[in-house]
Protein backbone atom coordinates (compact mmCIF):
# COMPACT_ATOMS: atom_id res chain seq x y z
CA UNK A 1 0.00 0.00 0.00
CA UNK A 2 2.75 2.41 0.99
CA UNK A 3 4.69 1.80 -2.22
CA UNK A 4 1.61 2.16 -4.43
CA UNK A 5 -0.01 5.28 -2.95
CA UNK A 6 3.14 6.87 -1.54
CA UNK A 7 5.46 6.39 -4.49
CA UNK A 8 4.26 4.69 -7.67
CA UNK A 9 0.93 6.50 -7.99
CA UNK A 10 2.50 9.90 -7.34
CA UNK A 11 5.23 9.35 -9.94
CA UNK A 12 3.25 7.57 -12.64
CA UNK A 13 -0.25 9.04 -12.49
CA UNK A 14 -0.16 12.52 -13.96
CA UNK A 15 -3.42 13.29 -12.15
CA UNK A 16 -2.03 12.37 -8.72
CA UNK A 17 -3.17 14.90 -6.14
CA UNK A 18 -4.19 15.01 -2.50
CA UNK A 19 -7.79 14.27 -3.44
CA UNK A 20 -6.94 11.42 -5.82
CA UNK A 21 -4.80 9.76 -3.15
CA UNK A 22 -7.67 10.05 -0.67
CA UNK A 23 -10.11 8.70 -3.28
CA UNK A 24 -7.87 5.73 -4.03
CA UNK A 25 -7.48 4.99 -0.33
CA UNK A 26 -11.25 5.11 0.14
CA UNK A 27 -11.84 2.89 -2.88
CA UNK A 28 -9.35 0.33 -1.64
CA UNK A 29 -10.99 0.26 1.80
CA UNK A 30 -14.40 -0.27 0.19
CA UNK A 31 -13.05 -2.98 -2.07
CA UNK A 32 -11.37 -4.82 0.81
CA UNK A 33 -14.55 -4.48 2.86
CA UNK A 34 -16.43 -6.18 0.03
CA UNK A 35 -13.77 -8.89 -0.22
CA UNK A 36 -14.08 -9.48 3.52
CA UNK A 37 -17.87 -9.75 3.21
CA UNK A 38 -17.56 -12.48 0.58
CA UNK A 39 -14.79 -14.28 2.45
CA UNK A 40 -11.89 -13.52 0.13
CA UNK A 41 -9.86 -11.71 2.80
CA UNK A 42 -9.93 -12.14 6.54
CA UNK A 43 -11.10 -9.57 9.05
CA UNK A 44 -7.46 -9.27 10.17
CA UNK A 45 -6.33 -8.47 6.61
CA UNK A 46 -9.04 -5.82 6.33
CA UNK A 47 -8.02 -4.32 9.67
CA UNK A 48 -4.38 -4.31 8.58
CA UNK A 49 -5.24 -2.50 5.34
CA UNK A 50 -7.29 0.09 7.21
CA UNK A 51 -4.45 0.64 9.68
CA UNK A 52 -1.89 0.94 6.85
CA UNK A 53 -4.03 3.59 5.19
CA UNK A 54 -4.69 5.41 8.45
CA UNK A 55 -1.01 5.63 9.32
CA UNK A 56 0.28 6.17 5.77
CA UNK A 57 -2.17 8.75 4.46
CA UNK A 58 -0.62 11.82 6.15
CA UNK A 59 2.80 10.99 4.69
CA UNK A 60 1.37 10.23 1.22
CA UNK A 61 -0.36 13.61 1.23
CA UNK A 62 2.84 15.33 2.36
CA UNK A 63 4.78 13.52 -0.37
CA UNK A 64 2.44 14.59 -3.16
CA UNK A 65 2.64 18.17 -1.85
CA UNK A 66 6.44 18.02 -2.02
CA UNK A 67 6.31 16.40 -5.46
CA UNK A 68 4.05 19.16 -6.80
CA UNK A 69 6.08 21.95 -5.21
CA UNK A 70 8.52 23.41 -7.75
CA UNK A 71 10.68 24.75 -4.90
CA UNK A 72 11.45 21.23 -3.62
CA UNK A 73 14.36 19.38 -5.23
CA UNK A 74 13.46 15.99 -6.73
CA UNK A 75 15.80 14.13 -4.38
CA UNK A 76 14.01 15.68 -1.38
CA UNK A 77 10.51 14.49 -2.33
CA UNK A 78 10.76 11.03 -0.79
CA UNK A 79 12.04 10.77 2.74
CA UNK A 80 13.59 7.31 2.61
Amino acid sequence: MDYFLGYWFIRKAMWASESSIRENATSLKKFYTYLAEIGQVTADELAELREDIKTGLPEWIATVRRYDNPDVDAEDVWEW
